[in-house]
């Protein structure tokens, strides 16, 4: 799955996760508070290397068993253990409840009923530009010198260049529900040594299924109030 941590800087829309959904911020959007300023900033410097590279092998496991290749498919899903048990310890792994996580709009997800905090691995993340956004001169200079800075991984400089020309700037981050993806991974591998093939890609795929979505203000520029009229 590749995926361009890029921002769009043209008035052609916004490109999201995998290219299927656009992101919204609308004009009259409130500041972020300062735990959505928190969350951006931690997230922006912890997505799961490990994480992204277990979803990959997972992806190819699955590949494989569709060529009636089950050696190469037990070759990555032994592999995709092995980046799991590597992103359950590398601290990118954050507790939230389902009920609470934000896709993006525009964006089909199962709604998910109040239950308790799990933790969740950040396996991909992208930035996009807010739907309000108008170019301008400065604004598409502003865009041009972030892309460069991401390029070059440098993710605070290009969100303070965006924040100093007032840019409306989304974070979106592709989450995998930890526990249950190793216990889905596990039965899956159960599977494969059993010969079930069929079972095993059906655990793989729940596995897959399982990625949520969520979605924070990596720049917010607050609306300004208009001057009340006077009588």
């Amino acid at each position: 799955m590749k995926i361009s941590r890029g921002i769009v800087a043209a008035l052609l829309g916004t490109t999201m996760l995998a290219g299927a959904v656009s992101a919204q911020q609308t004009p009259a959007a409130p500041a972020p508070t300062v735990q959505q300023k928190a969350e951006a900033a931690r997230d922006f410097m912890k997505l799961s290397t490990d994480g992204a590279v277990a979803f990959r092998n997972l992806h190819m496991a699955r590949i494989a068993i569709f060529e009636a290749d089950p050696v190469a498919a037990k070759k990555m899903l032994a592999d995709t253990r092995a980046a799991l048990a590597k992103a359950k310890v590398d601290s990118t792994a954050f507790t939230k409840a389902e009920a609470e996580l934000k896709a993006p709009k525009g964006m089909n997800v199962p709604t998910a009923a109040s239950g308790p905090a799990v933790a969740w691995l950040p396996i991909d993340g992208q930035l996009t530009l807010g739907e309000d956004f108008v170019a301008t001169p400065a604004k598409a200079a502003a865009v041009a010198e972030a892309n460069k800075h991401l390029e070059k991984g440098q993710r605070k400089e290009a969100i303070e260049k965006l924040k100093l020309a007032d840019v409306n700037v989304m974070f979106t981050m592709a989450l995998a529900p930890l526990d249950r993806t190793m216990a889905d991974v596990d039965i899956a591998a159960k599977f494969m040594d059993e010969g079930k093939y069929y079972e095993a890609n059906a655990a793989m795929k729940k596995a897959e299924d399982g990625v949520r979505y969520d979605s924070v203000a990596a720049v917010a520029v607050p609306q300004k109030a208009e001057e009340k009229k006077t009588q």
